[in-house]
């Protein structure tokens, strides 16, 4: 009798798709649940048969794929993911030593030298360091670019004033949606059973999601479809035979309540911290994979990628400073959103330049309950052809 406890699931990425390298390391995955499988289609017979009898089922097609559900923590097989998921590669910037001054009051950063225009641009996240003061030594995401030597930033609360000296910046690695597979080999095994596994190939991501929420921990899905399946019961068949499995991460899980230091959003015309109350923000993005099959085998032999389709739910409190939502939602104006969520472990940022939302009108529920925006959408292409979305990672 196996346990989930005892089950343990690695993925490489793949270099020839379908294929699994001869070298690198495997990645262990964390997870609360997952659900790779290879699942026959199968057909019954329609024979006709004087005994009456059925002619039983063939197998007409196979599903290889499943999901890989988590706790989002700061680790590198979900970087790994990431990549697959929009079809890109991170993309690492290296520091820029500046002085830097900060005025929390009017929220800009002063840059001693250089040009802003031509190093940063809104929505970026950057890692500021070297001040005197431990809370300016932090992330902040860039809202506006007010000349060469300005900008408007958004940050934790914690923030104060500073005349920086020896300062320096560096935008966080960050990575857009692009247009280059890159598929896994994963292979579950159960560790309790003797030489038992299951191995996947050709396994690229189609969907990921992210939920972050007041008073639960961030969560992550990763939806996998591939193209090949084997079941197999010996050591020297594991895709891991004899092959490094990099332990999994300790990094802390993500919390929805606390590990948030700041949300923007440009909803009445102007990107600032949010200045309405926000309970809960969902964000998927759907690669809409089209099956390749072909006579002869029964997985699929590959996977065309579609829209890259991005969709948001967010629940904020009604208020005063969201009221001109209900006008926006006739017009399908777009606005701006953007956050990280961070802990000791590390951050992951999102920056979305142009969200179209719809929802009903605010209605009340009922006796002594909180009247909320329940609001749904999507987002496209920028004003001036950002990607629809852009992470970051520390």
């Amino acid at each position: 009798m196996s346990s989930a406890n005892q089950v343990r699931v690695v993925a490489i990425p793949e270099t020839t798709y379908g294929q699994t390298p001869g070298v690198g390391n495997f990645k262990t995955s964390r997870f609360t649940s997952e659900s790779l499988s290879g699942t026959p289609e199968t057909t019954e017979s329609q024979q006709i048969r004087t005994d009456r009898q059925s002619s039983g089922q063939v197998v007409t097609g196979l599903t290889v794929g499943g999901d890989i559900n988590s706790e989002l923590a700061k680790e590198d097989i979900i970087d790994d993911f990431i990549e697959g998921a929009m079809y890109s590669v991170w993309d690492a910037k290296a520091p820029v030593a500046v002085d830097l001054t900060i005025a929390t009051g009017a929220g800009t950063i002063t840059r001693g030298a250089g040009d802003w225009n031509t190093d940063v641009e809104v929505g970026d996240v950057l890692t500021l360091t070297a001040f005197a003061d431990s809370n300016n030594n932090t992330e902040v995401m860039v809202t506006e670019i007010q000349s060469a030597t300005v900008i408007r930033f958004s940050g934790p609360t914690s923030m104060v004033d500073e005349v920086g000296a020896g300062t320096s910046y560096q935008i966080a690695d960050e990575i857009e949606i692009g247009t280059t597979k890159k598929s896994f080999s994963i292979e579950k095994s159960f560790l309790d059973l003797t030489t038992k596994a299951i191995n996947y190939r050709g396994m690229i991501a189609a969907n990921m999601s992210f939920n972050v929420a007041y008073g639960e921990i961030v969560t992550t899905t990763f939806t996998f479809q591939g193209n090949g399946y084997e079941a197999v019961d010996q050591a020297a068949n594991f895709m891991t035979d004899g092959r490094t499995i990099d332990a999994a991460a300790t990094t802390n899980s993500l919390n929805g309540s606390v590990d948030m230091p700041f949300l923007v959003n440009s909803a009445d015309g102007t990107l600032d911290t949010s200045d309405f109350c926000i309970q809960s923000v969902e964000l998927s993005l759907n690669n809409n994979l089209t099956a390749q099959t072909c006579i002869g085998q029964a997985a699929p032999d590959d996977y065309s990628e579609g829209t890259a389709q991005i969709e948001i739910s967010l629940t904020a409190y009604l208020a005063n400073e969201n009221w001109q939502l209900l006008a926006s939602k006739l017009t399908q104006a777009p606005f701006e959103l953007g956050f990280i969520v961070k802990n000791a472990g590390g951050f992951y940022g999102f920056f979305i330049p142009a969200v179209q939302v719809s929802f009903e009108d605010p209605a009340a529920g009922g006796i002594n309950q909180d009247v909320f925006l329940n609001m749904t959408g999507t987002a496209k292409i920028g004003a001036n052809g950002e990607k629809a979305l852009k992470m970051f990672r520390s």
